[in-house]
């Protein structure tokens, strides 16, 4: 394993750490040297355990060194064992000016976390690393004791007196083995948890239990919930001495919520009447045993007329009419006490009574009333029962009135914090993954924390993704406020949401709701209204349940779903704060999506809640020696804690990926995103069109399927072999359907005759079985570009260009239609072509919707308005685009430079403005008439252009007829420059990071440029991708950035580098290969040119000449569509927008290229002459007549 140092200090870590698990190692071991309390946030997934076990133990064997130097020293006489290394260095780094001189000395480390479960994972990265200290885990009987007859107990006071019954008595032989087998070496030196050691303890038959304890002497760690640590009444039971330790408190967003539990308590009337109860079974068994020697009968007596005295007393407190209760200062409960004789002289004696009431009930046989009225006390919810249930013997104390409840509540926990500090530990830290704001969680704590640390996550940019969506697939806001949880166009707004988001979302989907009432209440709706089902057609729902017995149960059906290689994932409801919100383990596809349907504030009108921001509102504006938080600001910090927990479910580890979806409009304030993480806050963006949303995080799972290697064992969810061949209709969705994104997406499909966007539409078309089923929509969308099935269209567009796309995946030719050049067609006819492609694709309140907007765009100019409505009918079905880009044609004049942009923003693709389509129509028909008269100037016929062609005629060009043009003369001539090509290709590059440059921000170049100088250093390609893909494919018009990299790409990389190009893009870089994005030009249009490169070379023979001579040199005017993508260079294999013809052979260059043979006055390729050049603006489609250039 690495060794590094750190502050002085050598740790031995499994791995060689990050630079952001250095810092945290680093200010971990700046707590301990400088004994201060430190406050670290490092998210989850960055390897923070580790951090802490590795930083902490290694800093503990070095302050151990520093004894064995003093006790060398001292017997060496000041002789150095090693010359080189002085006996007084040794260790010196860890005490940093502490001199122990006892192994004793040696601080023990607390590890303290909420649960269990937790403390079993940190457990477990212990055992990865190469120390091997003594350890212990604490727990309760509950979870360690074998003894059968205790166990049986139910509830865990009577476990605890009938057990320590037993140990008194020496009645449990599992208790008796304990003293044996705990000097083992087996048990000594092995890293058990809770599990181990109850199975050690069923092997030896000794009580895990009281093993446990027993090793806590001599532990160099001890590993505890956190009550155990916080409550001074554990920390006395289980003896614990604090002096001198280091404490690490994990998991510490719980901290505060703890602190304040463990030192407040609620006495409710059933807890009185249970513990009446109890002396009243203790009397009665003594009436029935002559000489009771075991308990004052008297004194039992006295005790009841005490709990009576209380429950009057408590009675009597005057309450008001609303029934909001009343609140006095903590010093009252001492004179409550006072009225019925409990003082702080009579305390010890009536704890004392109390402790022998419970041990003589523990011992009897037959206890099953008494076990069965504390199941009753448990439930405090049925108060009326629980009173009739009571002895005749105490029903006239309370029957007269209803219960009250005496609460005495901590309101600060810096109460427990401080007692901590008392006790005289060395050094706190705590950590999380969701402490921010750190400076508002160190005022809560009222103690100094003078080291703190956030630290940013290990994961790159491609990794994650945060969208916040304020609004639903139908417009409605999205938001859980008290006045709009339950309305029932917000529960229906967000099941739609949900039911569009787990079509796109793969695997494991989160879902996390404020409460369990929204959870419920969103649920039954949903179930009413069909929403549920079309949902769990797609990911079967499991939803976490209130009881803690069933939790495990219902989380690993979930886990079995998502694994399952014949599911599409399952989706999993559960509650912020709740049992799924931490210390389960969600990471790789357990949990790809997490949702946040709101904000989970705690319950406003909660006495609790009030009274803790009214004590926090009192205490700031007394000012009393301490800072304090305000009441908001304290109830805000609750909401952004919990979903921040609930957001680090997703990202687990370096090599996961994720979305997280806000799913409220309030998160879009400046004051509520201020309270994410800082790790989520930079990739945050807000989605006002849900389509939108639903678009880019669909790119964003291609890319990072394509880029993150999938850890061993969850791919074959993914993989073709596992999905087996789905024959039948039992999977209700048509997958193969996934190659158009608004079959998946209900919201964005062809609304119903209403108009409405509708989760509830159905698929239109009948059921056709794949040939294998697609286990998820990224896969159904990879595949359908090889697939050679149709798939419903709803325009003339869409059909041709589903046919060209047919005929590509059938590995057929592309065809070139050679026409003349035809007229343009009537501005009349064009327009009323459009309206009815417009009529047939929309539904009838969208064309009505339409036709208005167009009529007022008419009337009034206003062109935003106009541009807005056509945005909101066209831009959410991609199919949609092409009409948008075509209603050009309406726009005026002083408007189609603006439009042409937005189309270009909106779909990716512009509409071929030029300059003088903004003038107005007199000026364009001069313009047209002047360029009309230029090119006859400059127009060759077609005929004789035809008969001279040497490609065609005169021998076909032999070289008997060229001898004089390809001579050797031109061929010495061009290899008089060496250096030309190598600065030809240095001009290339330099041209493309000036792009590069220009596209990305200063931060995105210089990551860019740092993963090319690396890949030229080391030659390391998933590194170099990764950085290079996730940044050149975040918006879909730089795309042409990662194409054009591929100059970078060494040649063992090349064919690698085009699948992933082809992949994300879906076009392909290097040399001549068809791209996908080029359309087959329609009847009754100018022909284009499908590629510059590959498109000429499909025409075979001689027919590739006579394309070549009429298309390029019987009009010098033709257009290029401008949803062509860009060409490949033949003779640098590099894209660009400008291609150069060679008008005597087939050579086509770029323009850089073509720059570049000006000077030697001959082409590359057959050496002649160069007479003509043909300049193509494909990308802006320009019109530039042919102009006879000789050199």
């Amino acid at each position: 394993m690495p060794r590094i140092t750190v502050n002085g200090i050598t740790v031995d870590f499994p791995f060689q750490p990050y630079p952001c698990q250095k810092a945290y190692m680093a200010k971990v071991l700046e707590c301990l040297q400088k004994k201060v309390n430190g406050i670290l946030e490092s998210p989850t997934g960055t390897g923070k355990t580790l951090c802490l076990l590795c930083s902490t133990l290694a800093w503990r064997e070095h302050f151990k060194d520093t004894i064995s130097a003093r006790k060398i020293a001292q017997r060496m006489n000041g002789v150095e064992l090693f010359p080189d290394r002085p006996v007084s260095s040794w260790g010196t780094a860890a005490t940093d000016g502490d001199v122990p001189t006892y192994y004793t000395d040696i601080p023990k480390i607390i590890y303290a976390s909420r649960t269990h479960s937790q403390l079993t994972q940190v457990i477990n990265e212990l055992k990865n690393t190469v120390y091997r200290p003594k350890i212990c885990v604490l727990g309760s009987r509950e979870q360690l004791c074998i003894n059968p007859e205790v166990k049986r107990q139910e509830g865990n006071h009577m476990q605890i007196y009938m057990c320590r019954m037993k140990v008194m008595a020496r009645a449990c032989h599992f208790y008796n083995n304990v003293e044996e087998k705990s000097t083992e070496k087996e048990l000594i030196d092995s890293i058990m948890d809770i599990e181990d050691l109850v199975k050690n303890g069923n092997k030896h038959r000794a009580c895990p239990y009281y093993l446990s304890r027993s090793l806590k002497q001599q532990a160099d760690i001890i590993f505890m919930p956190y009550n155990y640590l916080l409550d001074s009444k554990s920390r006395k039971s289980h003896n614990l001495d604090l002096k001198g330790t280091v404490v690490i408190l994990d998991e510490a967003h719980n901290v505060e919520k703890l602190c304040e539990e463990s030192s407040s308590f609620d006495l409710s009337p059933y807890d009185l009447a249970s513990a009446m109860d109890a002396i009243n079974v203790v009397l009665e068994e003594q009436a029935k045993v002559v000489q009771q020697n075991e308990i004052n009968a008297e004194f039992n007596m006295e005790l009841a007329k005490i709990l009576l005295q209380l429950e009057s007393a408590i009675d009597a407190v005057e309450l008001p009419p609303n029934g909001s209760g009343v609140t006095k200062e903590g010093s009252y409960i001492f004179d409550l006490f006072a009225e019925a004789q409990i003082t702080w002289q009579t305390k010890s004696s009536l704890l004392e009574s109390l402790e022998q009431i419970l041990q003589f009930l523990s011992g009897r046989n037959d206890t099953d009333l008494f076990v069965t009225f504390l199941q009753v006390h448990i439930h405090v919810d049925n108060g009326n029962q629980k009173k009739k249930q009571r002895t005749d013997l105490w029903n006239s104390s309370s029957s007269k009135r209803q219960g009250k409840t005496l609460s005495y509540w901590c309101f600060s926990p810096g109460y427990s914090m401080h007692e901590l500090v008392r006790q005289g530990v060395r050094t706190i830290i705590l950590t999380s993954g969701t402490l921010s704001p750190l400076s508002s969680f160190t005022m809560e704590m009222q103690i100094p924390f003078p080291v703190s640390l956030e630290n940013p996550h290990v994961i790159d940019k491609h990794q994650l993704w945060v969208g916040i969506i304020p609004k639903g697939p139908d417009g409605t806001v999205l938001t859980s406020t008290f006045e709009r949880r339950f309305s029932e166009d917000y529960l229906s707004s967000l099941g739609k949401t949900i039911g569009n988001l787990v079509r796109v979302v793969p695997h494991g989907l989160l879902v996390f709701f404020p409460s369990y009432p929204v959870m419920d209440k969103s649920l039954e709706y949903w179930r009413e209204h069909d929403f549920a089902k079309r949902i769990e057609e797609v990911k079967p729902m499991f939803v976490e349940p209130r009881n803690k017995g069933s939790f495990s149960e219902v989380i690993d059906a979930y886990y079995d779903k998502v694994t399952c290689p014949k599911s599409n994932g399952a989706a999993f409801l559960a509650v912020c704060r709740g049992k799924a919100s931490e210390g389960l383990d969600f990471a790789d596809i357990n949990g790809r999506g997490v949702i946040i349907t709101g904000l989970p504030f705690p319950p406003r009108m909660e006495p609790r809640v009030i009274l803790k921001m009214q004590f926090l509102d009192e205490m700031r504006k007394s000012g009393a020696g301490a800072q304090y938080l305000s009441g908001r600001e304290w109830y805000s910090q609750q909401a952004s804690r919990a979903v921040n927990q609930a957001i680090g479910r997703v990202i687990r580890h370096r090599q996961d990926y994720g979305a997280i979806f806000l799913c409220d409009h309030r998160f879009t304030t400046c004051d509520v995103r201020s309270k994410l993480p800082s790790w989520v806050r930079p990739y945050v963006n807000v989605y006002d069109n849900f389509g939108h949303a639903v678009r880019s995080v669909s790119l964003f799972f291609r890319v990072a399927q394509e880029i993150v290697s999938c850890p061993p064992g969850h791919t074959g969810s993914l993989s073709e072999s596992s999905a087996a061949p789905s024959t039948s209709s039992e999977q209700p969705l048509s997958l193969q359907k996934a190659k158009n994104l608004d079959d998946h997406v209900p919201s964005l499909k062809r609304k119903r005759k209403d108009g409405a966007p509708s989760l509830c539409v159905e698929y239109e078309q009948e059921f056709v079985s794949p040939r294998r089923k697609c286990v998820g929509l990224l896969d159904a969308l990879e595949r359908s570009e090889k697939s050679s099935e149709d798939a419903h269209r709803l325009s003339t567009l869409s059909l041709q260009y589903e046919k060209r796309l047919t005929d590509e995946q059938k590995g057929g030719r592309k065809k070139i239609k050679l026409v003349s050049n035809t007229p343009a067609e009537p501005k009349k006819a064009r327009a009323t072509s459009y309206i009815a492609t417009v009529k047939d694709t929309l539904s009838q309140q969208n064309y009505e919707l339409f036709s208005k907007a167009l009529q007022q765009y008419k009337k009034t100019d206003d062109f935003h308005a106009m541009l807005s409505q056509m945005s909101s009918l066209f831009v959410e079905d991609e199919k949609k685009h092409a009409l948008l880009r075509d209603f050009y044609q309406f726009v005026r004049p002083q408007h189609k430079k603006q439009f042409d942009e937005a189309c270009c923003n909106l779909t990716g693709v512009g509409c071929g403005y030029k300059p003088e389509h903004s003038l107005p129509r007199e000026e364009r028909e001069i313009l047209a008439k002047r360029m009309g008269e230029d090119q006859q100037k400059s127009t060759f016929s077609k005929a004789s252009c035809a008969q001279l062609n040497p490609g065609l005629h005169l021998n076909q060009g032999g070289s008997h007829l060229a001898a004089g043009l390809n001579s050797a003369a031109p061929r010495k001539e061009a290899e008089k420059a060496p250096g030309s090509k190598k600065e030809h290709h240095q001009a290339l590059r330099t041209a493309y990071l000036s792009d590069v440059q220009r596209a990305l921000d200063k931060s995105s170049y210089s990551q860019f440029y740092s993963a090319l100088l690396a890949y030229k250093k080391t030659d390391n390609y998933d590194a170099m991708v990764s950085v290079i893909a996730a940044l050149t494919t975040e918006r879909p018009q730089d795309f042409h950035l990662l194409q054009r990299f591929h100059m970078f790409v060494r040649p063992h990389h090349k064919e690698q580098f085009r699948k992933l190009c082809k992949d994300l893009t879906g076009m392909v870089c290097g040399d001549g290969e068809k791209q996908p994005q080029q359309l087959e030009q329609s009847e009754g249009k100018p022909q284009s040119l499908e590629s510059c490169t590959k498109g000429l070379s499909h025409v075979q023979g001689d027919y590739r000449n006579l394309v070549i001579s009429s298309l390029f040199l019987s009009s010098p005017l033709f257009t290029l569509p401008s949803v062509l993508g860009r060409f490949h260079c033949s003779n640098c294999k590099c894209e660009d927008d400008v291609p150069f013809k060679c008008p005597l052979c087939d050579f086509i260059c770029c323009k850089t290229c073509w720059k570049h043979t000006e000077g030697k006055e001959t082409c590359s390729a057959c050496q002649s002459i160069s007479k003509y050049k043909i300049i193509c603006y494909s990308k802006f489609q320009r019109k530039i007549s042919v102009s006879g250039r000789r050199h």
